[in-house]
């Protein structure tokens, strides 16, 4: 049985509008953590701190370019999630 979230609400004595609120921020920061974690991977792996950087050691040789070019292509898409998800938590805090 799934509980609906006025059940939820009512059980923790919390409005449901700040249950939907904290439960979707909650979500958006989970989220980024884990693209975050992510990125973190690439870094360790490569040993650079930003996009740039790898895709320089990559033009240089100083990295195979296989599979390298596909983890910067992820990377780019890791960060802009990361800022769609820091677009929503602005929006939510402010709307």
């Amino acid at each position: 049985m799934v509980m609906a979230l006025e059940q939820v609400a009512e059980t923790l004595q919390v409005s449901p509008e700040d249950l939907w609120r904290q439960s979707l921020d909650a979500y958006v920061a989970r989220e980024k953590r884990l693209a975050q974690l992510d990125i973190a991977d690439f870094q360790d792996r490569y040993g650079v701190t930003s996009i740039a950087e790898l895709k320089q050691k990559i033009e240089n040789g100083a990295i195979y370019s296989h599979p390298a070019w596909e983890d910067l292509i992820e990377w780019e898409n890791l960060s802009a999630h990361v800022q769609r998800l820091d677009s929503l938590r602005l929006h939510a805090v402010t709307g």
